[in-house]
């Protein structure tokens, strides 16, 4: 079943900057605070409908990764604010999610364009 479906309306200018060197994007179903609307990929609203967990599956467009960390906030972020910092991984790697983002594990960076639909299962 589907835990959360939302579709891309925005990217910041730094926004995928962000991903090329950091390897991570951070996206956000609000109106963001301006200082920070650079750096982040705005969604429509979404439901949570049930916690994200390691070993789910999270696909953006057609790129498709798994969940291996959970930060101690991302849930209640995403749930709230639709708001996380996905941070993309190489298979075994050592990284400990922070307590706003989820690790995912898969191959390459997703490709990121306004309509892309970000889906996990």
């Amino acid at each position: 079943p589907m835990k959360y479906s939302v579709t891309f309306t925005a990217i910041g200018n730094f926004a995928l900057d962000l991903l090329k060197n950091r390897r991570s994007l951070i996206i956000f179903d609000k109106d963001v605070h301006y200082s920070y609307g650079d750096v982040v990929i705005s969604h429509t609203k979404g439901a949570l409908n049930a916690d994200i967990c390691a070993g789910d599956r999270l696909t953006i467009a057609e790129h498709t990764y798994t969940v291996s960390g959970v930060g101690a906030e991302a849930n209640a972020n995403l749930r709230e604010s639709g708001h996380v910092t996905l941070h993309f991984v190489e298979e075994g790697s050592e990284a400990i999610a922070q307590p706003g983002e989820f690790l995912l594990v898969g191959s390459g960076l997703p490709r990121v364009t306004v309509g892309d639909t970000l889906t996990i299962v």
